[in-house]
C-alpha cells in the first residue's frame, strides 16, 4: 500500500506495475474516473450536430483499454510487437466528423498509457488542467466568430422612417444596412444586419419597427452565431 501512496504523491512513474492486485485495480479505477470525467467534459461542452453517444462511451473504454494494454505489456519488447500486430489486424472505419473529437480520443489515450504506467499524480493533474482549459474554451466561446445576432427586412412606403435609427440604437448595439431597394416616391426594401444588446427582445424590436409609419412587412431571422462547416 505504501508503494501506491508513493507513486502517487512522487509523481514518477512506477514503469510496468508489479503483479499487485491492490496496485493494478487502482489503476483501472483512476481509469475509470479519469475516462468518466473526460467523457462528461465532453458532453458538456459539445456543440454542433454530430454528437453520438457511442462516442462518449468509446472514451470511457478506450481509457480502461488503454490503460490494460499498458500493464500488459510493461517492458515486454514481444508483447509490445504483437499487440501492434494484432492492432493492425483491426480496421477502423468510424470516421470522426469533429476535429475536436480527435483531441478526446487522444486525450483518453493518453490518461489510458497514464494509469497503465503508474504515472498517477500525472495523470490527474493533466487532466484536471485539461479539463478546467475545455471549460474555459466552452464558456468564452473561444473561436467563434461573432458578426450579428440577425437579420431583419421591411419594406417602406415612403423612404427611410425618421425615428428608424432611433429604434435601432434601442435594441442594438451595431446596426448595418446591407441593402436598400428604393423606387419612385420612396417606396421599396430595406435590409439591416443587427447586433442586438439582448437577443430575448428581439420581438420587441420588430414590434417597434412595425409601429414606424410607412413600414410593412417586416421580418427578422435570429441566428445565434456563425455557422461553420
Amino acid at each position: 500500500m505504501g508503494g501506491i501512496v508513493d507513486a502517487m504523491m512522487g509523481g514518477r512513474g512506477v514503469g510496468p506495475l508489479p503483479p499487485d492486485p491492490e496496485l493494478i485495480l487502482l489503476s483501472f479505477l483512476l481509469a475509470f474516473i479519469l475516462g468518466q470525467m473526460i467523457a462528461w467534459i465532453y458532453v458538456y461542452t459539445h456543440s454542433g450536430l454530430s454528437y453520438s453517444r457511442a462516442f462518449v462511451q468509446s472514451i470511457v473504454l478506450i481509457t480502461l483499454i488503454v490503460c490494460m494494454a499498458m500493464i500488459v505489456i510493461g517492458h515486454n519488447i514481444a508483447v509490445a510487437v504483437g499487440l501492434i500486430g494484432a492492432l493492425a489486424v483491426i480496421r477502423f472505419r468510424n470516421i470522426l466528423k469533429d476535429t475536436r473529437d480527435t483531441s478526446f480520443i487522444f486525450l483518453a489515450l493518453i490518461m489510458g498509457m497514464a494509469c497503465g504506467t503508474g504515472n498517477f499524480l500525472y495523470a490527474l493533474i493533466g487532466t484536471g488542467i485539461i479539463a478546467a482549459t475545455l471549460v474555459y474554451l466552452h464558456a468564452t466561446s473561444f473561436g467563434s466568430k461573432h458578426l450579428s445576432d440577425g437579420f431583419i427586412r421591411f419594406d417602406v412606403t415612403a423612404g427611410t422612417p425618421p425615428t428608424l435609427r432611433e429604434v435601432l440604437r434601442r435594441y442594438c448595439r451595431g446596426a448595418r444596412l446591407v441593402s436598400q431597394r428604393l423606387g419612385d416616391g420612396g417606396q421599396g426594401e430595406m435590409s439591416y444586419r443587427l447586433v442586438l444588446r439582448d437577443p430575448n427582445r428581439a420581438n420587441d424590436l420588430v414590434r417597434d419597427i412595425e409601429g414606424l409609419g410607412g413600414v410593412a412587412n417586416v421580418t427578422f431571422v435570429l441566428q445565434e452565431e456563425q455557422g461553420e462547416v
